[in-house]
């Protein structure tokens, strides 16, 4: 049934495709335990320190082969965290670019930074892609996975100058700006948050901020706006209408 060219499902249908997509959803969580595995997760490359090449491993955990493909992206982080993806092939040299690992075997994958670094961090992120296989048996529904390496390239000097400020806290969230005066990226994780609301203050273990926070990069730079839910202290509650508010990084602010 349509309406104004927009197709409309009946009640019964759609509870049906909540299921089919629930169901899938399922299937893809408990066979990502039997996908493959890549490390490290996270490079830091300073070709100024002759240290403009890295190695990652890919393990294949299956019981059969696993071809997959490296692709290189830049990084850009907009203000309110969201990601965008863009292909920089030309700024690295990957080897092998394709390959296919055999079942329980490892491989292990290149990667060398040619481009031209600034005064200032680059980010990218090395995609390791599962190439699908057409089969014939079963469903027909076959899931694959990615994995993304991030890969930050370092100038001479690289560091990160974090400072907080605009924190506000209203309807049980805390919301403030982290600003990154450095020429390096800089991350919210790995450090303790401090927040004072009215008379309440409130310590967030780095543990609980990777938790609370989804994207922790700051880029040189830049600025990200970040919210996390208070702390349910009757303190905090009473005071975030009419309190003062501020937010401190304990460790990384200059």
């Amino acid at each position: 049934m349509t309406q104004s060219g927009k197709v409309v499902f009946g009640q019964g249908l759609t509870r049906l495709l909540w299921i089919v997509l629930a169901l899938a959803t399922a299937f893809a969580l408990a066979g990502a335990v039997r996908a493959y595995e890549v490390t490290p997760m996270r490079v830091f490359l300073q070709p100024d320190r002759g240290q403009n090449s890295a190695t990652i491993t890919i393990n294949n955990i299956r019981e059969e082969p696993l071809p997959v493909e490296i692709q290189v992206f830049r990084r850009v982080v907009a203000a309110n965290g969201e990601q965008t993806f863009e292909p920089a092939e030309e700024e690295f040299i990957t080897f092998p670019p394709q390959v296919q690992i055999a079942a329980g075997q490892s491989q292990a994958i290149r990667i060398q930074y040619v481009g031209t670094l600034g005064e200032t961090a680059e980010a990218f992120v090395v995609q390791v892609t599962e190439v699908p296989v057409n089969k014939l048996e079963g469903t027909g529904i076959q899931f694959t996975y990615n994995f993304g390496v991030a890969v930050y390239v370092q100038p001479p000097r690289a560091r990160a100058r974090l400072a907080v400020s605009e924190a506000s806290a209203a309807e049980g969230t805390l919301r403030f700006k982290v600003a990154n005066s450095g020429n390096d990226y800089g991350f919210l994780t790995g450090q303790v948050l401090e927040y004072r609301v009215g008379a309440a203050r409130v310590q967030v273990t780095p543990d609980e901020l990777s938790t609370l926070v989804s994207n922790p990069i700051v880029p040189p730079g830049a600025s990200r706006e970040f919210a996390i839910p208070l702390a349910a202290t009757p303190e905090a509650g009473t005071a975030a209408a009419n309190g003062p508010v501020e937010v401190r990084l304990l460790r990384g602010e200059s």
